[in-house]
């Protein structure tokens, strides 16, 4: 019985069997109703593309934020992350917000050193907290702007697609659109799954369809750019729009667009000028896609900027 009780906190600690939300499809409203969210006492969440954002009223100076492989609420948890505003900091909360963040997120805590580290990060790096503590998960990781000090929890994309559900309709019904995300961007700077500042790249949106497999016959683009200046948060919808038409010999700079049965990927020129006292944060792609059956959708996917 002794040597029972010796092993027993390494047996409740272990990850093997723990549950949680990252890589699941767990909804919205299990969120809200979730433990963390009770006690933090969570906002509805507002919606935009594939990420919910719930305003933690408990303190009323931190977010959690969760990414979906596409924006439909069903669709799987890719990241959890929990923002912390610059304005209020205290170590103390964030640590003890971020171990039960990961509760909720891993069902277990892989870090619960102190977050001051990552306090002092300026913006163009991001600070590793932990690496695959588990099979799902890629890495927990923070990172800084003028706003908000954000504690990150990702998950491990081939896990994700190691475990993607069978789709059960996925050839019948009208065209939609099934999962979209960046995969890499391509830049001076080498390969990276984030835009670096003041660096140019060429990023590919990865995009797959459900229903009806249709070819796609223009493609239109608008970006988003969500910056701090100041200490005021913006977020501008730039005027310019870029077209895709198959048969068109596309510019150093244009948009390309290749297809393989149910997989689009879009492949967009991007740049990020530094500008004092300016620290954007993402640049967010709004893909309108017309096909040959007359479907149209849009994808909208922010992309990291570091």
């Amino acid at each position: 019985m002794r040597r029972l009780l010796r092993y027993l906190p390494a047996l409740l600690l272990a990850p093997a069997s723990a549950a949680g939300w990252l890589a699941t499809s767990v909804s919205p409203t299990q969120i809200q109703q979730s433990a963390f969210c009770q006690q933090q006492r969570c906002a509805a969440p507002d919606a935009y593309g594939r990420t919910w954002d719930y305003d933690l009223r408990a303190t009323g100076s931190h977010v959690l934020r969760v990414q979906r492989e596409s924006s439909d609420p069903a669709s799987r948890v890719t990241s959890v992350s929990l923002l912390s505003a610059n304005g209020a900091v205290n170590g103390e909360i964030d640590r003890r917000l971020f171990g039960d963040m990961q509760r909720a997120a891993l069902g277990f805590v892989s870090n619960a050193g102190r977050p001051e580290p990552c306090y002092a990060l300026d913006g163009s790096t991001y600070r590793v907290l932990s690496t695959a503590p588990d099979d799902r998960t890629a890495q927990l990781y923070c990172d800084w702007d003028e706003a908000y000090t954000r504690f990150v929890i990702e998950a491990d994309r081939a896990y994700l697609a190691r475990t993607a559900p069978a789709p059960v309709t996925i050839s019948s019904g009208p065209t939609k659109l099934n999962t979209w995300a960046f995969t890499t961007c391509v830049g001076a700077g080498g390969t990276n799954s984030y835009l670096t500042m003041g660096e140019a790249a060429r990023c590919t949106l990865r995009v797959t369809t459900k229903g009806e497999q249709s070819a796609v016959v223009k493609a239109e683009l608008q970006y988003e750019i969500e910056y701090v200046q100041n200490g005021q948060y913006v977020k501008k919808l730039l005027p310019e729009k870029e077209l895709w038409l198959p048969g068109r010999t596309p510019g150093p700079l244009d948009p390309r667009l290749t297809q393989q049965g149910r997989a689009i990927d879009l492949n967009v020129s991007l740049a990020v000028k530094k500008v004092p006292g300016r620290r954007v944060t993402s640049v967010n792609t709004i893909a309108r896609l017309t096909f040959a059956n007359g479907a149209v959708k849009t994808a909208y996917e922010p992309l990291l900027v570091r």
